[in-house]
């Protein structure tokens, strides 16, 4: 076994997913120019305006082909993508928790052209009323950065995803 394969079974099964194709750097260039600006709006205006910020994200230049890949092609390459989605959180909002983490990978992964979707949801049930609200990344269904049962004990209140543009007004 290759010494790249020792670890890649901490971001997803390798037998299972076909391996996803390199970024491009241009790609990878703008989706990092446009989550740092994402970040700064939101540690700026707050939650409103950057949640409008992160419908409005457009794919960048090369996108099409990462857009275009099956599911479970699309979900390990997000995998990979959440390390650099964290060292630009790290980066720019160093004590962000959950909603800003969350923020800033839906939004890195939208500006790859994968359609990740953010959500925020409320406990069922907890002993401590400031950890009552939380929130996750998915893509098609699969939660990226957390455990993968958080679903069970939340009810969702928000989904929030770049819109397609298409369906822009």
């Amino acid at each position: 076994m290759s010494r790249a394969l020792d670890w890649e079974f901490f971001l997803a099964d390798p037998a299972t997913a076909p391996h996803p194709p390199r970024l491009p750097p241009r790609l990878r260039a703008y989706a990092v120019a446009r989550t740092a600006r994402a970040l700064l709006v939101y540690r700026r205006h707050g939650w409103t305006t950057a949640q409008r910020d992160l419908q409005q994200v457009r794919p960048g230049p090369g996108a099409a082909a990462i857009g275009a890949l099956p599911a479970d092609a699309a979900i390990r390459l997000a995998r990979r993508s959440v390390f650099p989605a964290q060292l630009i959180l790290r980066v720019i909002h160093p004590d962000g928790l959950c909603l800003p983490r969350s923020f800033t990978l839906a939004t890195y992964l939208s500006a790859l052209g994968l359609p990740a979707e953010m959500t925020i949801a409320r406990a069922l049930s907890t002993a401590v009323p400031k950890n009552s609200f939380h929130s996750w990344t998915e893509l098609y269904g699969t939660v990226l950065n957390d455990n993968p049962d958080v679903q069970v004990g939340y009810r969702v209140l928000q989904r929030i995803s770049a819109q397609p543009p298409a369906n822009r007004v």
